[in-house]
Formats: structure tokens, C-alpha cells, sequence
């Protein structure tokens, strides 16, 4: 029980630098309400004008950097978690309602569009290749023993590649 405890803590400190980051571009960031934190998976919005003063408004996603393994110390840069279904078997964070994805990496974090990187991984993801190991995850869906979840793991570097990426730090 204590490693899901340092995931829920290393999850939240994702979150914090994340709105340090936002706040540090002088936009205003409102952080979601618990029902729209666990059912339409949006943990802040965002808004604020851009150069040419156009007002926008987006939701977004945090996902905090993950390890290789819940006992390494070391995290994982090359590979990073996607959730279609989560532990109930309900929908995941990739179908949730939020308009973008923040994905934590060492220098600050991967912004992307949700719609896209949806797009992407119905195409590249093996939805008929189910496997039984995370480390055979890649490209693969996986459901964890005792759970109801569908995850995969795909590069972080297809997350960059993706046309709506962008580094914020």
C-alpha cells in the first residue's frame, strides 16, 4: 500500500510543478473540482490571452513522470503510460474530457492536444495483441492482474513528434 501511496504523492507534486509552470507564463489556472477531477479526468484549467490577445481556455491532464518499475528510483523517459480503460474498467484518462494531456519529463513537461494523441494511439496500438507483462507493453495492451484496466506504453518521443506538442518549462 505504501508504493500506491508514493504514487498518489508523486502524482500530485507532478501537478504542483505543472501549475508553477503555467502560472510562471502569467496565465490564471483553476484547479478542477473532485468530480471533475475523477470522472471527466481534468485536473486544472487554464486561461488567458495570447500575443495577437486572443482569450483562450483549455482543460488539461496531468500525468507526473513515472518509473521503470514501482520499486526503481529511476525514472522512465523513454516510455510513458496510456490508459484506455482504468482500474474499474471504466473509461481511462485518454478518453476522458479534457482538452489536453501534460506529460512530466525532466525539463518540465509535454503538452499535447488529447484528441490527437487518441488518434495516434488507435492507430499504432495492437488492440488485438493483449499481453501479459508491463515490460511487453509497448505497443500492446496489458491489463494488470486484479484489475479491469487496458493500458499500453508507447515512446515519449511519439508523444513530441505529434504536431500539438509542445515543451512548456
Amino acid at each position: 500500500m505504501a508504493k500506491f501511496k508514493d504514487s498518489i504523492e508523486e502524482g500530485e507534486q507532478g501537478e504542483k510543478r505543472f501549475k508553477k509552470i503555467i502560472e510562471s507564463f502569467g496565465l490564471l489556472v483553476r484547479e478542477a473540482s473532485f468530480k471533475e477531477n475523477v470522472h471527466q479526468h481534468i485536473d486544472f484549467f487554464v486561461e488567458g490571452k495570447t500575443d495577437k490577445l486572443r482569450d483562450f481556455k483549455f482543460s488539461v491532464d496531468v500525468k507526473a513522470r513515472k518509473r521503470t518499475s514501482r520499486g526503481s528510483n529511476e525514472y522512465d523517459e523513454e516510455y510513458t503510460w496510456v490508459e484506455f480503460k482504468n482500474v474499474q474498467g471504466r473509461k481511462g484518462w485518454l478518453y476522458g474530457e479534457a482538452d489536453k494531456i501534460a506529460f512530466e519529463v525532466e525539463k518540465g513537461f509535454l503538452m499535447v492536444d488529447r484528441e490527437d494523441l487518441v488518434k495516434w494511439c488507435e492507430e499504432k496500438v495492437d488492440f488485438k495483441k493483449s499481453v501479459r507483462t508491463a515490460a511487453s507493453a509497448i505497443y500492446k495492451v496489458y491489463t494488470r492482474k486484479g484489475r479491469d484496466d487496458l493500458i499500453t506504453r508507447i515512446k515519449t518521443k511519439d508523444i513530441r513528434d505529434l504536431n500539438s506538442c509542445r515543451l512548456l518549462v
